[in-house]
C-alpha cells in the first residue's frame, strides 16, 4: 500500500503527456524510504547493535571514566537521584511510561566485555578493546529491538555529564567481568552481603579504591584493561592472562567474578537493568508473536504457545531462557541451577558486586531480585498510574523501595518480596511463557551445543528449582523488621563537614559514605557541603545529590586539599560563610527549613586552641545560634575542644577508623546521632546576621510530612528571649491525606513524642495535641525565657509534628507537586510565626564575662 502511494504521489508529479511511469524509479524511491526510516530508526537502537555504543564509549576510553573510584556507588539512592535529574531536565518532557522505555534505549548494553588483545599488537587508536559479546547481550537486543518500544526518541548526550552516564550505565547493563584480579583466595570465603548490612565483609576496603594507573592503560593493548596484582593504583586488580592469546575473555578464569549492572538496596542486591525493564515492558505491554521474535526462522519444538508477554522476557523468562539454553548446552544436564550468592567488596561505597561461583551465573540472586522487583511494579504499573497518571519513575523506585508505606499498598514494597513473588508468579504461567521465550532466543544465541529434544523437562526443572530457590534462598529482610529497625522520621540537613585530610581517604570515606546515606542528602532532603579544615575553603560545593557528591569527592580531590587543621582560620572563614548564608536567607523570607550542622572530622593531635580560636567559635554559635558545630575525633581533643561547642559532653566524640573500613556503623553512630538529634529550623527571617531587626510579624512557611513519620524542629532563643503577648506559634494542615497529626512540644527534649517519659522531668515536659482533618493548634511562644538570665541559658524551644495514620494505608495521591513532593501521599501542612523577635548576645557583657570564665577555667585546667 505504501509503495502504491508513492507510485500515486511520482504520477501526480509528472507531465500529463508523458504517462508511462519508471517502475524502477519508484523502486529506487522506495528503497530510499526505507533505508531512511532504517536509519532514523537505528540511532535509538545503537545501544542494540553488536558494538559498543557510540555514547557509551568514553565510558570505555577515558582513564578517568574507566576507574570506578571515580564515578559514583551502585545504589539505589544513586539511581533514583540520577533519574531524578533527567526527569528535571527543562528539555525533557515524558511520562513514566516513555522515560522507562528510553533510559533502557540511551544507557543500557548488556554484555559489554574486555577482550584481551594479541600480545604482540600495539596500542591502537582504532580499535577499543571492549564489545557486548557477554550471553546476555541477545536477550538484550531482542527486548529492545522487538519487545520494549522507544518510539525512535533518544536522550542527549549532554542530558547527564560524563561521569553520571557511565554510573548509570553500569547500573542497567548486566555482563561478567571473568579476570583473575588476584584476591579469589579469599573473596570466596566472604560473607554475603545482606539487607540491613546484617552481614559483614572483611575484605579491606583497600581493595575498593580502585585508582586507574594511567600509564599502564597506554603501554600495549595487550594491558588495557589489565591490571596487576595488590597494586594500590589499580582499578579492579586484574592480573595477566598467563600470556595466553585469546579471540575474547573466556568465562572461568576467576572463581569468584564481579558482576555487573547490580544495584544495592537495603532489601539485598538487585539487576537494575532488570528492574527498569519490567516496569517499562508493564507500562506498555505487548503480546508478541514468537516467530517475529525468532526472525523469522523455523523454531525446533513443538506445542509453543504463539506470543510472549513482554514482560516475561523483560525479567524472569529472560534469565530463565539464558540459563536453560546455556547450561542445557554446556552441560547438558536435565537439572537447570538457578541463583548465585554474592557480596559486594566493601560494607560502603558498593562498587564491585563479586559472585561466590564462576558457574552457571545466568540468573544469578541479584537478578532474580530485579526480575521479581521488576515483574510485580510493571504488573502493577497500570494500577498504579490509574491513582496517580503523573507518578514519576523516581518516586516509583523510591516508594518500593521505602521501609513504610509502599506504592499505594503497604503490601506493595521491596522488604514484601517473597510474598509478593507468590501473589504476583504462577508456576504454570511462568513455564509455558519461558517454553516459548526460550524457543525465540534459541534462534538468536550462538551457543556450544544444539538441544533436539527434551527442551519442556529443562524448563520445568527451571522453573520448579526458581520457586525452590525464591522461597528459601533470598532471605530479604521482612516488613516488621524493617519497621522495627528503620527510624520513623526523614532528617532534613545542611551538613556542612570540614575535614581533615591527614585521614587516609581508605578510612575516612566509607564514615562519610555513611553519614550522607544516612541524612538522606537528596532533592527532597538534605544537603552536604565539603571543606577544608586547614582554611574552611570549599572542596565540595553544596549539594543536594549523592551521585554529585561522590562524583567529587574523590582520592584525587582528597589529595588535592590541603594538609594540616588551622581551627582560628577555617573557624573565621566559615563564619563569615554562614553570616552570609543567614543575610541571603534573610532576602528570600527563609522561615523554616533544614537544620545546619558543622561537622569537624579531625585526625590530626594537639589542636592549637586558644583565645582567638574561642572568640571566632563564641562568635560564630552566638551569630548563627541554630548551628551545632560537632567534634568527631581519631584522639582524645577533649581540653582544645570543650569551649568551642554548645554541649561539651555530647558535641565532642572520638572515632576510630581504619582503612579496613569495617564497622563503619558502630563507630560512626555516636556522630550520626548527635546529627539526627538537631532539628529542622524555625527562624525570624528578618534577623540575619546581625539581629538589628524588629518583630517577624506574621510569616509561614510549608512542610511536608509521610504518612507514619514525624517531623522535628527547634527555635533558638534567639527569637523569643524577651517577653511578647502576642508571640506564638502555629500548625495548620494545608492539603488532604490519611489519617491526624499529633503536635507536640518540649523544653527538655529534641525530639518530643506523644506517650513519651522523660527520666528526672515531670509529666508535663512533653505536651501534644492532634489536629484533625482542619483546623490549627497554636502555642503561645510568651515568657519563654523567664528565670533564665542569658540567651545561652534559655533552652531551646522544640517542635514535632507525627502523622498518626493508624491501620490505614495510604492509597490515593495527595500531594501532586512533583517539584516539592517526594511522596505522592505526603501530607502538607503549615507553620506560622507570629511576632518572633531578633536577639543576639553577641556583643553583650554577658557574653563577655562568658568568655572570660571560660578562660579561666582552661587556665585553671592547665594548671592542674
Amino acid at each position: 500500500m505504501h509503495k502504491q502511494m508513492v507510485l500515486d504521489s511520482v504520477s501526480s508529479q509528472r507531465p500529463a503527456d508523458n504517462t508511462r511511469i519508471d517502475l524502477h524509479l519508484v523502486d529506487m524511491i522506495w528503497l530510499g524510504l526505507l533505508l531512511v526510516a532504517a536509519l532514523g530508526g537505528s540511532h535509538a537502537q545503537l545501544t542494540a547493535q553488536t558494538s559498543v555504543a557510540p555514547e557509551l564509549r568514553e565510558c570505555y576510553l577515558d582513564p578517568q571514566l574507566l576507574n570506578k573510584n571515580n564515578l559514583p556507588p551502585t545504589t539505589m539512592p544513586v539511581l533514583i537521584d540520577i533519574i531524578r535529574k533527567i526527569e528535571d531536565n527543562p528539555n525533557i518532557n515524558m511520562d513514566l511510561r516513555q522515560l522507562s522505555a528510553l533510559v533502557l534505549h540511551t544507557y543500557r548494553q548488556d554484555g559489554i566485555e574486555f577482550h584481551q588483545p594479541e600480545t604482540n599488537v600495539g596500542t591502537s587508536s582504532m580499535v577499543l578493546p571492549y564489545a557486548p559479546t557477554f550471553h546476555s547481550f541477545h536477550r538484550h537486543r531482542l527486548l529492545l529491538t522487538r519487545l520494549i518500544p522507544s518510539n525512535l526518541q533518544t536522550l542527549a548526550n549532554t542530558t547527564l555529564n560524563s561521569a553520571l552516564k557511565c554510573a548509570f550505565h553500569h547500573m542497567l547493563s548486566t555482563t561478567v567481568d571473568a579476570r583473575v584480579r588476584g584476591d579469589e583466595s579469599s573473596c570466596n570465603q566472604l560473607s554475603q552481603y545482606r539487607a540491613l548490612r546484617s552481614g559483614r565483609s572483611l575484605r579491606s576496603i583497600k581493595d575498593d579504591v580502585e585508582i586507574l594507573d594511567v600509564a599502564k592503560l597506554q603501554l600495549s593493548a595487550n594491558k588495557n584493561g589489565q591490571i596487576r596484582n595488590h597494586n594500590p593504583k589499580d582499578d579492579v586488580d586484574y592480573s595477566s592472562f598467563s600470556d595466553v592469546k585469546s579471540e575474547r575473555q573466556l568465562l572461568g578464569e576467576s572463581t569468584c567474578p564481579l558482576l555487573n549492572g547490580v544495584v544495592s538496596t537495603q532489601w539485598d542486591a538487585v539487576s537494575g537493568g532488570n528492574l527498569i525493564a519490567g516496569i517499562a515492558a508493564g507500562a506498555q505491554l505487548q503480546q508478541v508473536p514468537v516467530l517475529e521474535l525468532a526472525k523469522g526462522s523455523v523454531l525446533n519444538y513443538d506445542n509453543v504457545q504463539q506470543t510472549v508477554t513482554s514482560i516475561y522476557p523483560a525479567t524472569l523468562t529472560g534469565d530463565l531462557a539464558e540459563a536453560i539454553l546455556i547450561q542445557g548446552t554446556d552441560r547438558g544436564s536435565p537439572s537447570i541451577s538457578i541463583g548465585t550468592a554474592g557480596n559486594w567488596n566493601s560494607t560502603q561505597a558498593h562498587r564491585h558486586f563479586m559472585l561466590h561461583s564462576r558457574t552457571n551465573v545466568e540468573m544469578t540472586d541479584p537478578e532474580i531480585r530485579g526480575d521479581i522487583d521488576g515483574f510485580v511494579l510493571g504488573s502493577t504499573i497500570t494500577t498504579t498510574l490509574g491513582r496517580y497518571s503523573s507518578l514519576r519513575l523516581s518516586q516509583l523506585l523510591d516508594m518500593y523501595y521505602s521501609p513504610r508505606n509502599g506504592v499505594f499498598d503497604r503490601s506493595l514494597r521491596a522488604c514484601n518480596r517473597n510474598e509478593l513473588s507468590q501473589t504476583y508468579i504462577t508456576s504454570t504461567t511462568l513455564a509455558s511463557e519461558t517454553y516459548a521465550f526460550a524457543a525465540a532466543l534459541d534462534t538468536n544465541m550462538p551457543l556450544r551445543g544444539t538441544i533436539i529434544g527434551g527442551l519442556d523437562q529443562l524448563v520445568n526443572s527451571a522453573v520448579n528449582n526458581f520457586q525452590s530457590y525464591t522461597s528459601s534462598n533470598l532471605n530479604t529482610v521482612s516488613c516488621i523488621t524493617a519497621e522495627t529497625t528503620e527510624p520513623d522520621f526523614r532528617l532534613k540537613t545542611n551538613l556542612y563537614i570540614v575535614l581533615d585530610n591527614t585521614w587516609q581517604y581508605q578510612a575516612i570515606y566509607p564514615a562519610i559514605s555513611y553519614l550522607i546515606d544516612s541524612i538522606e542528602v537528596g532533592k527532597f532532603g538534605s544537603s552536604v557541603t565539603l571543606l577544608s579544615a586547614f582554611d574552611g575553603s570549599i572542596v565540595v560545593n553544596r549539594t543536594f545529590s549523592l551521585a554529585d557528591f561522590h562524583s567529587n569527592y574523590t582520592l584525587s580531590t582528597h589529595q588535592s586539599m590541603h594538609s594540616g587543621v588551622n581551627l582560628q582560620t577555617s573557624l573565621t572563614n566559615i563564619r563569615i560563610m554562614m553570616q552570609n548564608q543567614l543575610r541571603n536567607e534573610s532576602t528570600v523570607n527563609y522561615v523554616g527549613g533544614n537544620s545546619t550542622v558543622l561537622l569537624y572530622l579531625i585526625n590530626s593531635g594537639n589542636l592549637q586552641s586558644n583565645e582567638a580560636v574561642w572568640e571566632q567559635a563564641r562568635i560564630l554559635n552566638e551569630t548563627v545560634p541554630d548551628l551545632r558545630i560537632l567534634f568527631a575525633t581519631s584522639t582524645n581533643q577533649f581540653d582544645n575542644l570543650w569551649n568551642l561547642v554548645r554541649d561539651m559532653h555530647n558535641d565532642i566524640m572520638t572515632i576510630s577508623l581504619s582503612t579496613a573500613g569495617v564497622n563503619v556503623e558502630i563507630v560512626m553512630a555516636s556522630v550520626l546521632r548527635r546529627i539526627q538529634e538537631v532539628g529542622r529550623r524555625i527562624v525570624n527571617p528578618l534577623c540575619g546576621a546581625d539581629y538589628t531587626a524588629g518583630s517577624s510579624g506574621s510569616r509561614q512557611f510549608d512542610d511536608f510530612v509521610e504518612p507514619g513519620y514525624t517531623n522535628f524542629y527547634a527555635m533558638s532563643p534567639n527569637y523569643f528571649y524577651q517577653a511578647n503577648d502576642n508571640r506564638r506559634i502555629r500548625v495548620s494542615r494545608s492539603g488532604s491525606g490519611i489519617g491526624s497529626l499529633v503536635v507536640c512540644h518540649s523544653r527538655v527534649t529534641p525530639q518530643p513524642r506523644r506517650n513519651t517519659t522523660i527520666v528526672g522531668f515531670d509529666q508535663n515536659a512533653i505536651t501534644c495535641e492532634t489536629l484533625a482533618s482542619t483546623g490549627n493548634i497554636e502555642i503561645s511562644l510568651q515568657n519563654m525565657c523567664d528565670g533564665y538570665w542569658a540567651i545561652n541559658s534559655c533552652p531551646f524551644f522544640y517542635l514535632s509534628v507525627q502523622s498518626d495514620t493508624g491501620t490505614a494505608t495510604p492509597s490515593s495521591a495527595t500531594c501532586t507537586d512533583n517539584s516539592v513532593c517526594r511522596f505522592p501521599y505526603n501530607i502538607r501542612y503549615s507553620i506560622q510565626v507570629e511576632e518572633l523577635g531578633c536577639f543576639s548576645g553577641a556583643r553583650s557583657l554577658v557574653a563577655s564575662v562568658t568568655f572570660i570564665l571560660a578562660s579561666l577555667y582552661i587556665t585553671v585546667m592547665r594548671s592542674i
